[in-house]
């Protein structure tokens, strides 16, 4: 048995676990979309549809009330009385019971107001610039070892944990092992709606523990002895790190999915940045913004309580016909239509959106230089019970390996 097991405490969190996941599937079975969305699917699209032909708000059986209305997320991302977690800190009563349900430290706005002085210096626009040229040599770097087909697994991570370590400052022999550590808490967000299992639950939790060791913090010491820059140090590589990953596979399975796409790129790699615009439109790799009401409120005209558990689903935002024509549709020649809801509150607004965009633009330009035939070569995988992070576990390609 590992140092410091307790086999009491898992078998009572991992049977809360087992009883939230029955809950929901149950519910699911009974025709909740949003208790299918938590359950998981390849293409949760049709399921956000039907959470918008509900109405701006509806009253989920897992507890939480769903939103895909853009007035009512924008309305409710402005109001300072949602927040990400009780004012105590503690989980809204209704939510389905989450683990990491209290939120993610720091997450607040008034906190990255206080913590602007630790994170602002790596993502203003001339650290950016020049951490772009690190990124490029990440990418060629990568490109010139590649010998697998996974385009995630090869590159996509690679690139993202690397590019990220360097610009915080991650050492060249502890590169791996931060990427180790990145890649396990990328279900972090999830866990705040969605019950995992045992196990991944345990991985995740050692996973944030080994960031903040690498960033300086002691096993065990006392929550006062975090420094705000090890904090948003953590934060960026739980945050930005995955979002960059997930940002160019989401891209490249839409751009590959439309082959005159992806030879447009190839073209004219300049259009990096437009893909990346339209991948946050048609499928962003955060689809979710959680708040908790810390005081009566009404969006859209409905009274709600203070404690109240709101779910935003903002990658269905970027599919409402109302907003953009064509929404199904994958394009890189969009004008003049409004800005995704992608990375819309809290820290996805802040540092991690610049981070994650010019990492996630210098990748697909990268790939379009230097693999123009690239293709599918099957069907990409994806993670259960994800909700709010989206992007193939393995995206199959060929072409990847050649020079």
């Amino acid at each position: 048995m590992p140092e410091g097991a307790n086999p009491a405490a898992d078998y009572e969190l991992g049977l809360r676990l087992l009883n939230a996941r029955a809950m929901q599937r149950v519910l699911g079975s009974l025709g909740d979309p949003y208790a299918m969305v938590l359950r998981g699917a390849d293409d949760p699209y049709p399921l956000y549809t039907e959470i918008r032909e509900r109405g701006p708000i509806y009253h989920s059986g897992t507890g939480s009330w769903v939103t895909a209305d853009p007035e009512v997320i924008t309305e409710v991302l402005a109001d300072p009385r949602w927040r990400m977690s009780g004012p105590d800190g503690s989980p809204a009563a209704e939510q389905p019971l989450p683990f990491y349900g209290y939120g993610t430290p720091g997450a607040e706005a008034d906190e990255h107001l206080r913590l602007r002085a630790h994170w602002e210096p790596l993502v203003d626009p001339e650290a950016l610039a020049a951490h772009r040229k690190t990124v490029e040599r990440e990418c060629l770097a990568r490109l010139d070892r590649v010998t697998g087909g996974d385009l995630m697994a090869d590159y996509a991570w690679p690139v993202a944990t690397a590019a990220t370590g360097a610009l915080l400052g991650v050492p060249a022999a502890a590169l791996p092992r931060y990427a180790e550590c990145c890649a396990g808490a990328a279900v972090l967000p999830d866990t705040l709606l969605a019950a995992q299992p045992l196990a991944l639950v345990r991985r995740t939790e050692e996973a944030v523990a080994g960031l903040d060791e690498l960033f300086g913090g002691a096993p065990g010491a006392p929550d006062g002895t975090e420094t705000a820059d090890r904090a948003v140090r953590v934060l960026l590589s739980t945050a930005a790190a995955p979002a960059t990953a997930h940002l160019v596979g989401n891209a490249v399975h839409a751009l590959l999915a439309e082959p005159g796409w992806w030879q447009a790129l190839c073209r004219d790699p300049d259009l990096a940045p437009a893909a990346v615009a339209e991948t946050l439109r048609y499928d962003p790799p955060v689809q979710v913004e959680i708040r908790v009401a810390a005081a009566p409120v009404a969006p859209a005209g409905t009274d709600l309580a203070a404690g109240s558990h709101l779910v935003m689903i903002t990658a269905a935002v970027g599919r409402d016909g109302a907003r953009h024509p064509e929404p199904d549709d994958f394009r890189l020649d969009r004008q003049a239509e409004p800005e995704p809801l992608a990375f819309a509150g809290g820290l996805h607004h802040l540092p991690v959106a610049p981070l994650a965009r010019a990492q996630a633009e210098v990748a697909l330009r990268i790939l379009a230089e230097a693999r123009p035939n690239l293709r599918p070569s099957g069907a990409p995988v994806y993670r259960r019970r994800a909700p709010v992070v989206r992007g193939p576990v393995e995206l199959p390609v060929l072409g990847l390996g050649e020079t």
